[in-house]
This record gives C-alpha cells, sequence and structure tokens, in this order.
C-alpha cells in the first residue's frame, strides 16, 4: 500500500477535510489521518447543526463567510444533499460590537440592516430586549446542517482521491528530512504535514516543540423540539452573559426546531473522555435565559449535546507554517460555519505562501498571552 504523499493531514474534521478536497483539487496527494473517524461524537465536527452569518466585524471574515456560502451551494449541486437553511439572522447586545458588524458587512458590499423594537419584533416576534430594543437583521445567515456537510465533505475527497484512515491514532510525528507520520497502524511520509487534530492539536505541537496558546473546551447545545420554528432567524447576543463576557447564540434546525447555547465553554476538555454527558444545570440556566430574552417560546428539550471547541487568545484561527508543520487549528467555536473555504486557506500555506495576518502563529493579539477554556466566542 502507498506510503509516501505531497501531504498528510492529521485531522478529518472540517479544517482537516477542506484542506485535504483543496490540496487535491490543485493536484497533490493527499492522506487524512483521524483519530476516532470524521464526524465522531467525540470531535469538534460532529452533530446536527451549526450556524452560518457573514454577521462578523473583520471584513475578512464577511468575505469568508460569503465565500464559504457559494462553496457550500457548489457541494450542494453536486452531491445532492442539502447542506444550507438560510433564514437570516437577528445581532443584538454591546453597541460596540454591533456597530463594528454593520461597518464591516456593508464595507464589504453585503446587506444588513439596523432595527428599533418594532422591526425585532416584527422579525422575531418572541424576542424581548432590554433598553436599549435595538438590534441588526442580515439576509445572509441561518444554518449549517453539518452532519450533510461532513459527508458531503468526506464523500467529496474520497471521490477525488483523498486516501482516508480511519479510526487510527496518531502516535508520533517525526521530522528531518521527509516528514512521517506513525499511526497505531502505519508510518506516512509526506513533504508537509497539517495539524488540524482540533483539541488534539495542542499536544501534538508541542511534542514537535511548536508552542501554540490553545484552551480545548467542551460546549453544550440545547435542541428545542418546536419544527414550527424552523423558518426564524437565527439570534447572536453579544455580551449578554451573566459575566458580561459572553452570550447565547441559536439558529434553527429543520426536522427538529431551534438549537440555543452559551457562547462559552463550560469545563475544559479531557482528552481521554469516552464521552460527554449533559449537564442539566448549564440547560437550566440556558432556559433561565430563554425565560428572560424569549418569554413566550417553546420550552420541550428534545435533545442537549456535548462537543469539544478550542480557543485562542484572540479568537481567530493558526494557519501557519513551521518548518514542515502547517498549523491549522485553534477554530474558536466559529470555524465550522466557513468549511470549504477553509480549506484554500491551509492550501496557500502548503504551497509556500505567507500566512494571512489575522492567523499568523507569531501575530501580537497571540504572543505572549494566555486563554483558558470558559473564554467566550469573541468573532
Amino acid at each position: 500500500m502507498r506510503n509516501s504523499f505531497d501531504v498528510v493531514v492529521i485531522g478529518a474534521g472540517v479544517f482537516g477535510l477542506a484542506a485535504a478536497l483543496e490540496l487535491r483539487r490543485r493536484g497533490r496527494s493527499v492522506a487524512v489521518v483521524d483519530r476516532f473517524g470524521s464526524g465522531h461524537p467525540l470531535t469538534s465536527s460532529t452533530g446536527r447543526s451549526r450556524g452560518i452569518r457573514i454577521a462578523y466585524d473583520h471584513p475578512f471574515y464577511v468575505d469568508l463567510a460569503s465565500d464559504a456560502i457559494r462553496r457550500w451551494r457548489g457541494l450542494e449541486a453536486a452531491t445532492g444533499r442539502k447542506i444550507l437553511h438560510l433564514t437570516g439572522q437577528i445581532d443584538f447586545g454591546l453597541p460596540e460590537k454591533l456597530a463594528g458588524i454593520v461597518s464591516a458587512v456593508r464595507g464589504a458590499g453585503g446587506a444588513i440592516e439596523e432595527l428599533g423594537a418594532a422591526g425585532l419584533y416584527a422579525r422575531l416576534p418572541y424576542l424581548r430586549l432590554d433598553e436599549p430594543k435595538v438590534g441588526l437583521f442580515h439576509p445572509d445567515a441561518g444554518t449549517v446542517l453539518s452532519d450533510e456537510a461532513m459527508a458531503a465533505m468526506k464523500a467529496g475527497a474520497l471521490a477525488s482521491g483523498v486516501l482516508l484512515y480511519e479510526p487510527e491514532r496518531v502516535v508520533a510525528v517525526e521530522t528531518g528530512g521527509a516528514t512521517r507520520v506513525v499511526t497505531e497502524k502505519r508510518t506516512l511520509e509526506a513533504e508537509t504535514v497539517v495539524v488540524a487534530a482540533g483539541p488534539w492539536s495542542g499536544p501534538l505541537l508541542r511534542d514537535l516543540g511548536i508552542e501554540v496558546p490553545l484552551a480545548p473546551a467542551v460546549a453544550q447545545v440545547t435542541f428545542i423540539a418546536a419544527p414550527a420554528l424552523v423558518d426564524l432567524p437565527g439570534i447572536g447576543e453579544w455580551g449578554g452573559d451573566e459575566d458580561g463576557l459572553g452570550g447565547v447564540y441559536g439558529h434553527p434546525v429543520p426536522g427538529i426546531g431551534y438549537k440555543l447555547a452559551f457562547s462559552s465553554g463550560q469545563q475544559g476538555w479531557e482528552p481521554e473522555a469516552a464521552e460527554w454527558k449533559p449537564d442539566l444545570q448549564e440547560q437550566t440556566r440556558l432556559l433561565g435565559w430563554v425565560d428572560r430574552r424569549m418569554p413566550d417560546f417553546p420550552r420541550t428539550v428534545q435533545l442537549t449535546q456535548r462537543h469539544p471547541w478550542t480557543m485562542t487568545p484572540d479568537g481567530d484561527f493558526v494557519v501557519d507554517r513551521v518548518g514542515s508543520i502547517v498549523l491549522a487549528c485553534g477554530c474558536s467555536g466559529h470555524a465550522f460555519k466557513f468549511g470549504p473555504a477553509l480549506g484554500p486557506l491551509v492550501a496557500d500555506v502548503v504551497e509556500g505562501q505567507p500566512a494571512n495576518a489575522l492567523f499568523r502563529l507569531d501575530r501580537p493579539s497571540v504572543r505572549n498571552r494566555t486563554v483558558t477554556a470558559s473564554d467566550p466566542i469573541l468573532r
């Protein structure tokens, strides 16, 4: 069997599969290794749905999200799978955050409305805000059906000639000459190794002498059983959590109703955990938020799920190169929506282009700064 490739990718989550797809499109031979298997419940790229929005306070992310929507549509056309469910999104909370979002979206040519109480109520009749009762609405938002998205990306990768080894644990990465990825079953050689292993990225990189400030956390999402809600817009509250730092996000989920979650991790991640049991206290706290913000909203919980995400100090990703190792990690709770648009970011660095300043490992907003598992989503 073949054991030498242009690129070996560690991790078959959304970052790893996107990178593999783009590298194959550019003619590279690619193998992907995943510890549990793509989309496994213990990984970050799991579950029924993720939010998608162009409402960012940085123009690069606005453009990236718009590109992602185009690419997701392309995958839908290519595979016949339903991936996107776009119903728009309402954002509210910290005035400075909202102002930054409006500036960035309009600067990138996107559509966004500034609304008062009547306009917000017309878009989402359940919503009740404290003063000032203002918010935003933009139509290019909604839901990525993540299980369908992962299946489409995986099928595309396999069809393009990517070799996928799963479940198969990487036990070592060896540099010097050809770089080697040693798994429980084989040794693979490559010119470049992409580390896209989600919360496992930090330990793998540390063994290579590469220190990255990453804090894996376990996030919880709650699905409300109310199919009548599937045409409602998503929501994003900025700075509304009890400590004034976090908030709540949500979006409709076809076949279920609506998904809600806090935008901060509630506990640290354990690399050898066999499962993540629901935190009923957090669920109760979330329903308390519903009592305050959407008192007439349905309350029937159909499902609660937990999965990891990996925070960086500034909420931006890490996509950079150190020798023969390319880093693709630090998703910071908001990467999945970008899906196939992440691939070119990684492939460019693999091919020798300079890393985007926003994602460099040595950027000032990351150097000599700490991050904790409970830090909120900042972007």
